[in-house]
């Protein structure tokens, strides 16, 4: 059989063209992605900025896609590149516990814990190297996933979940206590011009939780009791779903402080008001077995998520949020 030149040439560019790009790629655009920062990627990877920027202009030019873009001085990611950064992450949580299955460890030197992808995004998975640091052979091994563990037939031992208290049968203590404020992109803010009130914002898309019904309207009663929101349009199953959506410029997100203040600190989201509500029920607590209160890994668990809220608090504080 005889192909032409043209058709061998299209038939070499498919095959280059594949939707799995050079595995080094993923890192530090995962990185990047997550801390909103080259430099941040950079010193977490211990690579120069540098080499940061090259292996995510590689990943752009085998997808012939944008994946960042520049806003003033700062690199934000694209919609595709948000969106595409939230499937790596979850990529690479799920090779990590996969590579996990091959150590031959003893299984009472590990931990495992489940956790919101909102929450791992923005608070455990960037201290992850300090809790292996700091607990010697106590290995963490951390999945992030949106529904409930079931305690009685999976292999858990911790889980990081939005709820209310009580949780039979299971101990619990809340991690934080969340402030709600509403988060816009500046394209959305220049749209629709100076938001200076409460009723300026109820004129805008706003975003709805369905895990949080009638969150809004208990953001307006605080601030503006006149103001009863009866019809949105926008709606997500989860946070980081929504982050996604007020990242791309579609609406406005009441979001959770302090665990959300990377979003402000690194300008991909600007507050339109001051984070005021806080949220009684639900909120983000860690559940684990009562029997395993006491154990040395659960224990180990608490300092560390004690010590990663410290510091998401002192984070709001500088950004003054």
């Amino acid at each position: 059989m005889i192909f032409l030149a043209a058709d061998m040439s299209r038939i070499h560019m498919h095959r280059l063209r594949s939707p799995l790009p050079p595995l080094s790629t993923l890192r530090p655009f995962e990185a990047a992605v997550r801390l909103g920062s080259f430099k941040a990627a950079a010193e977490e990877l211990h690579l120069t900025q540098s080499a940061i920027s090259h292996q995510i202009n590689s990943l752009e030019k085998h997808f012939q896609t944008k994946l960042f873009a520049r806003q003033g001085n700062r690199l934000i990611p694209t919609k595709e590149g948000t969106a595409y950064g939230t499937a790596v992450a979850r990529s690479l949580a799920e090779l990590s516990n996969a590579g996990n299955s091959f150590l031959k460890e003893d299984r009472s030197k590990v931990l495992r814990v489940t956790a919101t992808p909102t929450f791992a995004m923005f608070a455990a998975l960037p201290h992850v190297e300090e809790f292996k640091v700091r607990n010697g052979s106590l290995e963490l091994r951390l999945e992030a996933r949106n529904t409930s563990v079931n305690f009685e037939v999976e292999d858990i031992d911790a889980a990081i979940e939005v709820g209310s208290p009580p949780f039979p049968g299971l101990q619990s203590q809340q991690l934080f206590k969340s402030r709600i404020g509403p988060l816009a992109h500046p394209d959305l803010c220049k749209k629709f011009g100076p938001i200076r009130t409460a009723k300026d914002l109820a004129c805008l898309p706003l975003i709805e939780l369905n895990n949080i019904p009638g969150l809004w309207n208990r953001w307006f009663a605080r601030t503006d009791h006149r103001i009863k929101i009866t019809d949105l349009s926008l709606s997500s199953d989860s946070l980081l779903a929504a982050i996604q959506m007020a990242e791309s410029g579609v609406g406005v997100l009441l979001a959770p402080f302090p665990l959300t203040t990377a979003l402000v600190s690194t300008g991909r989201l600007i507050p339109l008001f001051r984070p005021s509500l806080p949220i009684d029920r639900p909120d983000f607590h860690l559940l684990y077995r009562k029997a395993h209160a006491n154990s040395a890994e659960i224990r180990a668990l608490k300092r560390w998520l004690s010590e990663v809220t410290a510091g998401l608090e002192r984070r709001a504080r500088a950004a003054n949020v």
